[in-house]
């Protein structure tokens, strides 16, 4: 944009923009000299007034340059000493609260600009901002500005990358927080809150929308076919009695370690089936399984026909076999599998010998009553 100096009464000095932005009627300098801005109505139709700059001698619509001395309030018989700039020099007096060489209405004005641009900006970075715009003049070089305040750092420094080149601009950081939100929300987390310091990890980290969608869907994909024993899991695992939507928070949570998160993951999947057939294990039981090597599938395969094969293990001559023997048989343990099949064996001889048997009334009797 142009920007430009106007000079006012009583030596006063300011600047404005000559371009319009988008959607708006007027630029600032056409509203500034209409006498249409809140505090700096003393400047209308001072492009048709010669006034008088004591110090550099420009004129209402020069261009900004070096030898600009700074905005200034101006002055009459009511201003202090201290505030003249014809007694204390080019460039105006500093204000408590404000720039440099601005006045109180000079420094409203640019807090009313650096609201029209960045009105999700805290309270503090609008005026550093607003700051950083009364002393270039320049929105480009005002916000370069404003990020290197501390304001904005304890606001936003997570968008800085070690070499202080950013990894996205604050309206994009905004944006990015919002589709994180509104993923958690598909999966019934309707407060977010407790998330804010996770997205800006985030953020930092240059995790994408639909990175973190990713993440989400393989907790909620692990999770959404057994929901009563996944938070049953989930209880036995963290001693928390919660709700799914917590547990599903709990569980993206990027401060919960990825590696970690997976194979808790993978560990509920594989408790899940289990109680799901009826089979209670510790958490540490069924993830002993899931590190020697089963996976979900494989798991809910061996629990759906675990209690047929325990079944076998009772006819057996009351052989003790336990679910730990069917888990082991599972994983490939040669003496486990050799159970299993004996068990299986004196059943089958059994089976043979009931072939014979006297029945009465439809039931087996004398070697095995079924």
């Amino acid at each position: 944009m142009a920007q430009v100096i106007v000079i006012g009464p009583g030596g006063a000095r300011t600047t404005a923009n000559t371009e319009k932005r988008f959607g708006e009627s007027k630029s600032e300098y056409e509203r500034l000299i209409a006498g249409e801005i809140p505090g700096r109505e003393g400047y209308k139709d001072a492009d048709k007034i010669n006034y008088n700059d004591q110090y550099g001698s420009h004129q209402t619509g020069d261009a900004v340059d070096s030898s600009y001395k700074g905005d200034y309030g101006g002055e009459d018989a009511s201003t202090p000493d201290s505030q003249r700039e014809s007694i204390q020099g080019g460039g105006g007096a500093s204000s408590s609260g404000t720039s440099a060489g601005a006045s109180a209405a000079q420094h409203a004005a640019a807090m009313d600009h650096a609201r029209i641009l960045f009105e999700f900006f805290p309270e503090e970075v609008l005026k550093a901002y607003a700051d950083k715009w009364i002393e270039y003049g320049d929105e480009d070089l005002a916000i370069a500005a404003a990020r290197t305040t501390p304001a904005w750092e304890k606001e936003f420094g997570y968008l800085k990358r070690p070499d202080k080149t950013l990894i996205m601009t604050e309206l994009e950081a905004m944006a990015s927080k919002a589709s994180f939100r509104e993923t958690l929300a598909e999966v019934g987390i309707a407060d977010t809150s407790q998330f804010e310091k996770d997205f800006e990890d985030l953020i930092k980290g240059e995790v994408a929308a639909t990175e973190f969608q990713t993440r989400i869907d393989l907790v909620y994909d692990a999770v959404k076919d057994n929901i009563p024993q996944v938070e049953q899991m989930f209880r036995d695992r963290y001693q928390i009695d919660t709700d799914a939507p917590t547990i599903f928070a709990a569980l993206i949570s990027p401060t919960i370690n990825d590696k970690l998160l997976k194979g808790d993951l993978k560990t509920i999947g594989v408790g899940a089936e289990g109680v799901k057939a009826g089979f209670t294990r510790t958490f540490a039981e069924f993830e002993a399984l899931r590190k020697a090597g089963m996976n979900q599938q494989q798991a809910r395969q061996m629990y759906s026909g675990a209690q047929s094969v325990l079944d076998v293990g009772a006819r057996a001559g009351g052989r003790d076999i336990d679910i730990s023997v069917v888990e082991q048989a599972a994983l490939g343990s040669r003496e486990a599998q050799e159970t299993l099949t004996l068990a299986a064996a004196e059943t089958q001889g059994q089976s043979s010998m009931i072939g014979g048997a006297r029945k009465k009334d439809g039931k087996v009797t004398g070697l095995l009553e079924q």
